[in-house]
């Protein structure tokens, strides 16, 4: 008998916690989506069901009617953003109070976390504005001809394997490894060759960061939806075989480079140890006027608490340089490609392009400027972002108490809120017919919708808090090399003849769209047409 009236006693308990925590966006006269004991709304994202991107489309489906949509992460209240005049508010008009991502790291246990992408505040604003001049255009020229290296051997190497019969690839992987020797040689300042050495350490570490398992996999879910936890139980994100080399490695590389004072390279790492030792990143002699310089990455954030940076800053910058720099490239490049052989037409388009611009359609011959004149392949690499979002959710947290005008919406401090980018992006009431592939959005309309406002797209972000390290700058030059390296030979084809007809599945337990599956593809030398 008392087993049954503790058991009665502790079901109406539950019940008030229930009725009391679930209760939060109904007071607040706002929509929610009806939450489940314990798991709140999030349980297909717990149980691996979903991955992010699907997760948060399919809610923006199906209740975009609603500015806003209520969530309950376990019991912890969030919100989806749908109405573009409240995203453009949050993003931009309002930003300063809601200028962070809600993610926290501790600095002690995690040093390389301690990066643009997730600090807070005054921290994160020093750090924006000291890093900002390091993407320049001046400064990314001054990277090209490494990149041009890069490509160059990614050339060789695929010419070899068909010459020699080898003609099939796993293109996420080969782009993954090209992306690699990339970054880390603008990054570090190390000539790698993870093109043709698949076990290069440099390859090896990279693929360990995005290597999730169960554990890693909720951890992560973790630091979106109750950070705070993993500070109370001194969760440690990077693996401590990522954290030690590569803080071992950028030791090496500032100890050598502040030795050795006449050693000097055009790369991120030397920008980081100008940023050490000096505070600022000076404007090299072929880039424009300092002032010049300036206008390009000029913020309003206001003026730096710090005058020069740690370390361990230059090692977590190093380090989430390199991450988000291997990684995005790699994967739209994979996306697009993936596109481009299922569209051969627009395949067709793109190695008409390539032969009219870069004619000897050999890497070496590549030059900045000749890039810049891919205006076409630049529409399918656009266009493959608005397909495939790489980061397919913006979040932020609200950071003061806010109430938004003419819309009857107000929230507390500390509020997560969540704007589903791959959900706006291939809504057709936005974007015509969204799930097939048309770069020809981005010949004749801004943002490849006809709108003036970059809010419907937005794969790099969007207002102060966008990203200036994989973004329009460094990211999409290395893509758009990549890419004319492999097609200005080659032409593909699937060897799954079935991926023509059916779309990619996400893998459930990356944050990024990351594709479930390997997509083998067949390349085919092809006549250029001079």
């Amino acid at each position: 008998m008392a087993f049954w009236l503790l058991v009665a006693l502790l079901a109406v308990v539950l019940y008030f916690v229930n009725q009391h925590y679930f209760s939060y966006w109904s007071k607040r006269r706002i929509a929610f989506k009806k939450p489940i004991f314990l798991l709140g709304c999030v349980g297909d994202l717990l149980l691996l069901q979903k991955s992010f991107g699907d997760y948060f489309a399919e809610l923006y489906s199906k209740y975009k009617h609603h500015k806003v949509l209520g969530l309950y992460f376990s019991y912890r209240p969030a919100l989806i953003v749908n109405d573009p005049e409240v995203i453009n508010d949050i993003l931009i008009k309002d930003f300063n109070n809601f200028h962070d991502r809600g993610i926290v790291v501790d600095e002690e246990i995690d040093p390389l976390g301690a990066h643009l992408f997730v600090l807070s505040g005054q921290r994160w604003r020093d750090l924006r504005v000291k890093l900002s001049p390091v993407f320049t255009s001046g400064k990314l020229k001054g990277m090209f001809p490494t990149i041009r290296d890069c490509s160059k051997v990614l050339q060789v190497y695929v010419e070899k394997n068909v010459k020699n019969g080898n003609d099939t690839f796993d293109v996420r992987d080969l782009l993954a490894r090209f992306t690699t020797n990339v970054i880390s040689s603008v990054a570090f300042g190390i000539d790698n060759d993870c093109i043709n050495d698949k076990e290069n350490i440099f390859r090896k570490m990279g693929k360990k960061v995005f290597e999730i398992n169960l554990k890693q996999s909720i951890e992560q879910m973790l630091a979106f939806f109750v950070p705070k936890l993993l500070l109370v139980f001194k969760v440690k994100q990077i693996p401590k075989e990522i954290d030690d080399f590569f803080m071992s490695l950028v030791r090496q590389s500032v100890d050598y480079r502040e030795k050795n004072k006449d050693f000097e390279r055009k790369d991120i790492m030397q920008l980081l140890i100008q940023l050490k030792n000096e505070g600022y990143v000076s404007a090299d002699k072929d880039e424009d006027k300092e002032e010049e310089q300036k206008e390009e990455y000029q913020t309003d954030l206001g003026e730096t608490t710090i005058k020069k940076l740690s370390f361990n800053q230059v090692a977590a910058q190093a380090f989430v340089f390199y991450v988000a720099g291997f990684e995005t490239s790699s994967s739209t490049m994979n996306f697009c490609l993936f596109e481009l052989t299922r569209n051969p037409e627009i395949q067709a388009k793109v190695h008409a392009e390539l032969d009219r611009v870069c004619k000897s359609g050999d890497a070496s011959d590549f030059t900045y400027e000749l890039m810049g004149d891919l205006k076409y392949l630049d529409c399918c690499i656009d266009e493959a972002l608005r397909k495939y979002p790489i980061v397919p959710i913006l979040n932020r947290e609200c950071t003061r108490d806010h109430t938004f005008e003419n819309h009857n919406i107000s929230l507390e401090k500390g509020t997560p809120i969540f704007i589903p980018l791959l959900g706006i992006q291939r809504d057709p009431e936005i974007y015509e017919c969204p799930m097939e592939f048309r770069p020809e959005r981005f010949l004749d309309s801004t943002n490849g919708n006809g709108r003036s406002t970059g809010i419907f797209y937005s794969p790099f972000g969007t207002g102060n808090r966008n990203c200036i390290v994989s973004g329009a700058r460094m990211g999409k030059l290395q893509t758009k090399v990549g890419l004319a390296t492999v097609l200005s030979k080659f032409r593909f084809e699937f060897v799954d003849k079935s991926y023509m007809y059916k779309d990619i599945e996400f893998d459930t337990r990356q944050f990024i769209l990351t594709p479930k599956e390997s997509i083998q593809l067949k390349a085919i030398p092809r006549i250029r047409d001079l």
